[in-house]
């Protein structure tokens, strides 16, 4: 067994200069144009978004999806009201803020931070009520958000099923923060039309700007990087949360803002449990690892999942197996481009399973998009359009044989075909071998 020093992090790794700051990758002109486009969606309604609340535990902030798309704004307990027919946008802002918060996010009402932050006007929380009630007053119908709220390592898929469960529990039946804002909404201005915004924000998110595309471009860099020194750390008779240890001392040294979900580091039968996570089994020769985690930079994520053996050798059933996979992804994603939708790249992995013979091997889903939520929203039924962000995840899972194998890359759909931002760290069987071969960050 090779020596594990608790800590040895060598000099090769720099400092990254895509530390989290203010409007690093986007300014405040780019969110006032997503404002200025959904004002021409919602016609001379109004649009109100909430901004997630501090956290409870003791976990750093992250700001909901939606209201940061719309705002740029990483102060919680915020509030933002879009008037589509005076054209104005008026940030609400609470009058105390957490020591928790780091002070380039605290916002002080007035011209000064509605320059800052492009907004028609700041003005303190205690103003909202007068606000809506001029507004309701005025007969615009409200438009607001109806979606779970999506803030560190959630998606819309995650916040429905635990909105869900909890309605369900006859011991809690809690509605969920947006639907208890609608009722209040109603309840206080009962003439008002409410009308749902989720749809309108869903359809702006699913196609990406050139600089959403630049982010999730260098999020795929940094989990690239990540995922080659999890497989240079990885050998018999060390633990699956060493090799996410190792992952995860990439990301954050290259400046990402925290993991876009959990590690799954899934060696032997523990990749039958999909999300499995509890990473604490010591990993032993003759098994495959599957690790899916990803980074996530400025509020944009990616989606990789990379299968190797730990000993560095497939027997010849995972071999077949993973050259199966490997071939999936490999043809799928050469498919994807502009005009191709979600069931044609869906029949083409079908296809190639069958010729292996493992057509009762894999699951019916080919993948998912993904963006600021790393199952991010978006029609599945519309065909790609240059901007969409598709992450192809191929599997082959042997319950009999106790054998799960994934791979899992994220794709950007360009104007001629696409781009896989997640190639860097490598699906040939050779290229992982030699990885492993490297000395690692715990190594001597």
């Amino acid at each position: 067994m090779r020596s594990l020093p608790i800590l040895l992090f060598p000099a090769l790794f720099a400092i990254s200069s895509s530390a989290q700051n203010q409007f690093n990758y986007f300014t405040a002109g780019d969110f006032a144009a997503r404002r200025a486009k959904l004002m021409q969606q919602i016609g001379d309604d109004v649009a109100i978004l909430q901004g997630a609340e501090l956290p409870e535990p003791y976990i750093k902030f992250r700001q909901d999806n939606n209201f940061y798309y719309f705002s740029g704004v990483e102060l919680p307990g915020a509030v933002l009201i879009i008037n589509g027919k005076a054209r104005t946008s008026t940030l609400l802002v609470p009058e105390t803020v957490s020591a928790e918060i780091k002070e380039e996010a605290i916002i002080k009402p007035g011209e000064e931070a509605a320059r800052t932050y492009k907004m028609t006007s700041v003005l303190p929380k205690t103003a909202m009520t007068a606000q809506l009630t001029q507004l309701a007053a005025k007969g615009q119908a409200f438009w607001l958000v109806t979606s779970p709220e999506e803030t560190a390592e959630m998606s819309r898929d995650k916040g429905i099923g635990q909105r869900n469960a909890r309605l369900a529990d006859p011991w809690d039946g809690r509605v969920s923060k947006e639907l208890n804002f609608i009722n209040k909404v109603k309840e206080r201005y009962p003439l008002t039309a409410i009308k749902d915004l989720t749809p309108v924000i869903d359809n702006m998110r699913w196609v990406k700007d050139d600089k959403e595309i630049s982010v999730i471009r260098e999020c795929g860099k940094i989990g690239a990087h990540g995922f080659d020194e999890a497989m240079r750390v990885t050998h018999p008779g060390i633990y699956e949360y060493q090799v996410a240890a190792a992952a995860d001392f990439v990301f954050e040294n290259e400046g990402a803002q925290g993991p876009s979900y959990f590690p799954i580091v899934a060696s032997g039968a523990q990749g039958l449990s999909w999300h499995y996570n509890a990473n604490n089994h010591l990993m032993k020769a003759g098994d495959v690892v599957l690790m899916d985690y990803a980074p996530e930079l400025n509020y944009y994520s990616t989606d990789i999942t990379r299968t190797w053996p730990v000993d560095g050798k497939f027997t010849d059933v995972q071999l077949k197996y993973y050259n199966c996979i490997k071939e999936v992804s490999e043809t799928v994603i050469a498919a994807i481009k502009p005009g191709v939708t979600i069931q044609e790249l869906t029949d083409i992995a079908g296809k190639i399973y069958a010729k292996h013979g493992f057509e009762k091997l894999h699951p019916i889903g080919i993948g998912h998009f993904v963006g600021m939520a790393v199952h991010d929203v978006g029609p599945r039924d519309k065909p790609f359009v240059p901007g969409v962000v598709f992450n192809v995840e191929p599997i082959i899972e042997d319950k009999e044989l106790k054998l799960h194998l994934r791979l899992e890359d994220t794709i950007i759909v360009t104007a001629d075909g696409h781009e896989n931002v997640t190639a860097g760290t490598p699906t040939n069987i050779d290229a992982m071998i030699a990885l492993m071969k490297q000395k690692g960050i715990y190594e001597k």
